[in-house]
């Protein structure tokens, strides 16, 4: 018969086999037990997603790229380097070699909403992005936030993605600076200002919360995750980032392609209190 150390050791052994193959404190998600296995398979697929999604973000900034190299710009600016306004002369533009405009000009005032009309292929696309890659001359210190595509999946929430804009305080806070030595009366720094105080830090949660409700988010999909929803909803984010920074000059093109009509009408009245210069694009007569 075993002796007493041996089933001691028998014991000890069978114990070690169990606590082996007990989930590890800490891997429980929802209620719901999870094994290391389980684990690792949902690491390798987040990392996989991951990847994917820095693939699919790159090709589409080469793509950007290509199309800026085929495009060629010119133009003058006519109006005051620290004026509200834009003027530029003598505008032309060409994209692999096509003439989309010839010797033209362009303004865009403080304070006026502008929609771009025309055929598709016409070059309306193409203006709106040399205007947000600043290949026609427009003065630096009138920010540009051209909306391009939907944020991409993270495990940020809505409501974190909208209020990380305001890191662009300490941007505005220093320009404002240097034109109040420059020129203490000019326009532009009373509506950096104006925008400072806009984004006051104890009303920023208030106001991302306001946008985001206005474009169909519930206080429950506000604080989800990026990655749990589609590319339609995550351009929404997107949208509601640039609506919260209330950017000089804001460029959207086709901004309604993924709203419903309630988000629409919500968004139209929203843009119509838009006091600085807005140029979009939409294939939406309403709109």
């Amino acid at each position: 018969m075993p002796s007493d150390l041996a089933k001691k050791k028998a014991a000890k052994k069978k114990e070690a086999a169990k606590a082996r193959q007990r989930p590890r404190k800490g891997h429980e998600e929802n209620g719901d037990v999870v094994t290391e296995p389980q684990v690792a398979e949902k690491n390798e697929a987040n990392g996989r997603e991951t990847t994917e999604v820095d693939l699919l973000t790159k090709e589409l900034e080469d793509f950007e790229m290509k199309k800026a190299a085929a495009r060629a710009v010119t133009g003058v600016l006519a109006s005051h380097p620290n004026s509200t306004d834009v003027h530029i002369i003598n505008l032309s533009l060409t994209f692999h070699g096509q003439e989309l405009l010839s010797d033209t000009k362009l303004e865009l005032n403080s304070g006026r909403r502008y929609g771009l009309i025309g055929l598709n292929g016409i070059g309306k696309s193409m203006l709106l992005s040399a205007i947000g890659k600043r290949e026609v001359p427009i003065p630096e210190h009138i920010d540009i936030y051209h909306l391009t595509r939907e944020m991409p999946p993270s495990d940020k929430t809505p409501l974190h993605c909208v209020m990380e804009v305001d890191t662009e305080r300490a941007m505005l806070e220093k320009e404002a600076e240097r034109l109040a030595h420059e020129d203490a009366e000019c326009e532009k720094l009373m509506e950096l200002y104006e925008r400072l105080e806009e984004l006051d830090a104890d009303k920023a949660e208030m106001r991302a919360s306001r946008i985001l409700h206005g474009l169909g988010f519930t206080p429950a999909m506000q604080r989800k995750k990026l990655k749990d929803f589609s590319g339609g909803w995550r351009m929404r984010v997107a949208l509601a980032r640039a609506l919260f920074i209330r950017p000089f000059m804001l460029l959207l093109d086709e901004p309604t392609n993924h709203l419903d009509l309630d988000a629409c009408v919500w968004l139209e009245e929203e843009l119509k209190t838009f006091k600085r210069i807005l140029v979009l694009v939409s294939h939406s007569q309403d709109f």
